[in-house]
């Protein structure tokens, strides 16, 4: 029995130096691919920066872009219609002109002595009441 507990001993001691041995060549392997990973995730976060970059780049290329377009769309609006508000301008002096000819007598205003001008301010006034003496 003791030689049974014997082998027992040192088969056990022989597992236990064979896994600190696996247990070290793990702890090393993990920090190898620990540091591989803090690599590859420091080059991945740079690479995130550059294309970050050229991409806030083309995004304001194209922005100043958009808005010199803009600009000119809304330079070209306010000259089409300042070209409309003259044609119309000058439709309506046209207008104007056939309708009432060139040479017209400035026109007059009712006065309050003209009859018209009476009668109208007449209906509008309220009565007065009279007074009992």
């Amino acid at each position: 029995m003791i030689s049974n507990l014997t082998n027992d001993m040192t088969r056990l001691c022989g597992e236990i130096a064979a896994l600190r041995s696996s247990r070290a060549d793990l702890m090393s392997t993990l920090a190898e691919g620990r540091e591989e990973m803090q690599v590859a995730v420091s080059q991945m976060v740079t690479g995130f920066g550059e294309a970050r970059s050229e991409m806030a780049q083309q995004t304001k290329a194209e922005l100043t872009g958009f808005v010199v377009r803009v600009k000119e769309g809304v330079a070209e609006l306010r000259e089409q219609v300042a070209q409309k508000q003259n044609e119309i301008r000058e439709d309506i002096a046209g207008a104007h002109h056939a309708w009432h000819g060139t040479n017209r007598a400035p026109r007059r205003e009712p006065s309050v002595a003209s009859p018209r001008f009476r009668e109208e301010s007449e209906e509008l006034a309220p009565k007065a009441k009279k007074k009992k003496r």
